[in-house]
């Protein structure tokens, strides 16, 4: 709903300074107007919502960064769960998942960019103006901030390429992540098969040079069931497979080709 007030003969950045910028952008104070909508008192849930943009992603770090004692924090992420606004992830493996091992998600599309970039800027936006705030606070955070929204994308994909692979078994897709290791994509599939996928949205050097991170990271992986390892290399820009077959890649405009 909300691209279609993004405008074709501009760019995405300019359609950001738009809409979102800009004071009387039709989407500047859109989260806010919605939140006061949903919840009350809502210092303490913008203050969460704020972390978790940021980067908090656990209880202790949101706790941290909030002020929030556990059991308040508790009462406010099972609120923003509720109403579909966060998520609560688990690191994805055949075991149970473990209760104290969690992360959170900022889930709504719109209330992630606002949070990472528009609410903590406010002021500075309205006296610099959207084209200056744009170029000094967003543009040199930008490309981060896709990179982690090509993560999410590619995991959403991974159900089209199963289907266009002619995978028919039932799945879980999820990441893994442990103290050391951080893999993307997790798809744990009931024929045997567990797909385990590095996402580079940045410049890559080779498949050669992507693979062999991602092999560091699939030693590490909990595959106590002894299933089939497929890896995956998720880029921007299309890259050569290897003629082995050892890898599937996969790059953006491919995902919903």
């Amino acid at each position: 709903m909300y691209l279609q007030l993004f405008k074709t003969d501009r760019s995405v950045e300019m359609n950001i300074a738009a809409t979102l910028l800009d004071e009387f952008g039709p989407l500047h104070q859109e989260p806010d107007f919605l939140l006061r909508e949903e919840l009350r008192e809502v210092g303490n849930f913008y203050a969460v919502l704020l972390a978790i943009a940021a980067g908090a992603l656990t209880n202790s770090q949101i706790s941290a960064q909030t002020g929030i004692g556990d059991r308040s924090l508790t009462y406010y992420l099972r609120q923003l769960a509720s109403l579909g606004y966060i998520s609560r992830r688990h690191s994805l493996t055949s075991d149970r998942p473990n209760a104290k091992r969690v992360r959170y998600a900022l889930d709504d599309p719109l209330l992630r960019f606002w949070f990472r970039f528009v609410f903590p800027d406010l002021s500075f936006l309205l006296q610099a103006g959207p084209e200056r705030g744009l170029r000094d606070r967003i543009h040199p955070q930008l490309d981060a901030y896709f990179g982690q929204c090509f993560e999410r994308l590619c995991r959403e994909a991974l159900p089209v390429l199963y289907e266009r692979e002619g995978v028919l078994s039932g799945y879980q897709i999820g990441e893994y992540w442990d103290k050391t290791c951080q893999i993307d994509v997790v798809g744990l599939r009931q024929d045997g098969v567990i797909d385990l996928g590095e996402c580079r949205w940045g410049q890559t050097r080779s498949v050669s040079a992507l693979l062999t991170e991602l092999e560091a990271k699939i030693a590490r992986y909990p595959n106590k069931r002894n299933a089939t390892i497929l890896p995956r290399l998720f880029t921007r820009q299309p890259l050569p497979s290897p003629a082995d077959g050892a890898v599937r890649c996969h790059y953006l405009e491919d995902l919903y080709a």
